[in-house]
């Protein structure tokens, strides 16, 4: 008799850890699952530009981010830091573009005046381009950016405009 409820304390004790387990494991998963949709919304709002890029200009995923990435660039050398840290994170997909590299090190390098139509250059896209890349991302901006910061960054690319 003794056993009988000993073994029977012990496999109520198993179940319980066993719960306790899977509602650990659960809540991972679930954790899991809102950061991997958290990723998968901002690549998707980051894709509603380079789409809108790409498809309106008729060029490649690649050329869409470090055209971008080359305005954002020259965005930052001309906004207050404050005010371009805050563009980037108020508008979906910029903090991401601005931080992969393609326009930093490559304007860096480059060097001279016209750094935004060399890295143009570099990307296979002629100066034109440039004037068409602008009103684009700007009106993707302005979705979500404040106007103090839209009118700096207009003013950041007035040359573009």
């Amino acid at each position: 008799m003794k056993k009988t409820i000993t073994l029977a304390i012990l496999a109520g004790m198993a179940i319980s850890l066993q719960a306790g387990m899977f509602d650990d494991a659960m809540k991972q998963v679930g954790g899991y699952t809102q950061s991997t949709q958290q990723t998968r919304e901002t690549k998707q709002e980051n894709n509603g530009l380079l789409s809108s890029l790409t498809s309106t200009l008729g060029i490649t995923d690649k050329q869409a981010t470090g055209g971008t990435a080359a305005l954002l660039q020259a965005a930052s050398q001309s906004m207050p830091k404050e005010n371009y840290t805050s563009l980037l994170k108020s508008v979906p997909g910029f903090e991401s573009i601005a931080g992969s590299g393609l326009a930093g090190g490559a304007m860096n390098m480059l060097g001279g005046g016209d750094m935004v139509g060399q890295a143009f250059k570099a990307l296979g896209m002629d100066n034109t381009m440039i004037g068409k890349f602008a009103p684009i991302i700007l009106e993707y901006a302005k979705q979500y950016a404040t106007p103090e910061n839209i009118a700096l960054l207009k003013q950041a690319w007035s040359a573009f405009l």
